[in-house]
């Protein structure tokens, strides 16, 4: 029994795999494969796998559960191998070799593909090859106890269902292999731009003293989960550090992060309202989010106002203003007590990653002609 690494060097070789079927044609029967006593599908221990050659797997049963371009197939070749991941996570791994179309065996109908089950109750299926002329598919879904889960099988591409209870009967879509958490003694260390080190201490960054990185080190000061993203907002070009105690490679990272912009500060031109026609202004109307902010300035940008309530107030931030609603709400009392030097600025200050300004119209009062 085989220990791996990673998920990608179980399936980069087929080398520990027993060979069950070799060159030999499986059409409509199926194989009957020593399954494991440690995973369970729709409450059933899987002790005997039923592989289709019509390319389908029974998980303790002859029943169609895991169906993969599931139409009248060629199986060829079958392979299954038992093994360990990091000498922790057990695994059975089944591959299927053949054709997606029976009696049609060539290069554009070739299709292989294989499915781990693990001990967490996770069931792995990797693409091989699998067919790209939509004539030679069909398809493709796992029926589970709580319903049918499609997905689309892609050359090279790996996908996973996260078991969500321990007799196998609900699964979620994984567009990814499984992730495991490795049994290793782990530890993270955040650094900066300057090679500074830091790490978590009472939900904060400490920064410490030592600056090279060794096992004592890690060891000593790390923690043993990464850090919230929140915590690197204060550094420049952070990075997390991680250190395992084991001659293994390090296991695959996946990572989700978004990112917030910080608040923009953007101007309007200087509008000139110094025309004889002009003798105030109406109204103001934004085409903007919820969350920007403005500012109205009356000398060019030299001081900037916001009126709450019908009372101005001079802003000292350049980061400040009023709601959009409170500047749609400044009456025409309140702009002729301010627009009296013929100009008119608008600040606005966005924020978050959807903040958007698309419009500020302002509407006068004009002479009537």
């Amino acid at each position: 029994m085989a220990d791996y690494g990673t998920i990608d060097d179980i399936l980069s070789t087929t080398e520990n795999m027993t060979i069950l079927r070799n060159n030999s044609l499986q059409d409509d029967g199926t194989d009957m494969v020593d399954g494991v006593d440690w995973f369970k599908y729709k409450g059933n221990i899987a002790s005997k796998l039923y592989v289709s050659g019509n390319s389908w797997i029974g998980f303790g049963e002859n029943t169609e559960y895991l169906r993969i371009v599931r139409r009248d197939t060629d199986l060829m070749a079958l392979r299954r191998e038992e093994g360990t991941l990091w000498g922790v996570y057990r695994f059975l791994r089944v591959r299927w070799e053949g054709f997606s179309v029976h009696g049609n065996r060539t290069e554009a109908t070739r299709m292989n593909w294989d499915c781990l089950l693990f001990d967490t109750g996770d069931i792995c299926v990797r693409f091989d090859v699998i067919p790209t002329n939509s004539s030679y598919l069909a398809e493709s879904n796992l029926i589970t106890g709580n319903g049918t889960i499609p997905f689309i099988p892609l050359s090279g591409k790996i996908i996973s269902f996260k078991a969500q209870d321990e007799n196998g009967m609900g699964f979620v879509y994984q567009d990814h292999a499984p992730a495991f958490l490795d049994p290793y003694n782990r530890r993270y260390l955040i650094s900066d731009a300057m090679g500074n080190l830091y790490t978590v201490a009472e939900g904060a960054l400490t920064k410490l003293v030592e600056t090279k990185l060794t096992a004592e080190v890690f060891e000593t000061y790390g923690v043993q989960d990464i850090p919230v993203g929140g915590l690197f907002l204060s550094l420049k070009d952070p990075a997390i550090l991680y250190w395992h105690d084991s001659q293994n490679r390090f296991p695959p990272f996946k990572v989700s992060y978004s990112g917030v912009p910080v608040p923009q500060v953007f101007y309007s031109e200087n509008i000139d309202m110094s025309d004889s026609t002009i003798i105030g202004i109406e109204k103001v109307i934004c085409d903007c989010d919820d969350n920007v902010l403005f500012a109205v300035s009356f000398d060019d940008g030299e001081s900037w106002w916001s009126c709450v309530d019908s009372m101005w107030a001079k802003l000292s931030e350049e980061k400040s203003g009023m709601s959009k609603e409170a500047l749609e709400s400044i009456s025409v009392d309140s702009w002729a007590e301010k627009a009296i030097t013929g100009q008119l600025k608008y600040r606005f200050i966005i924020s978050g990653a959807d903040g958007f300004v698309r419009s500020v119209t302002t509407d006068y009062l004009n002479v009537e002609e």
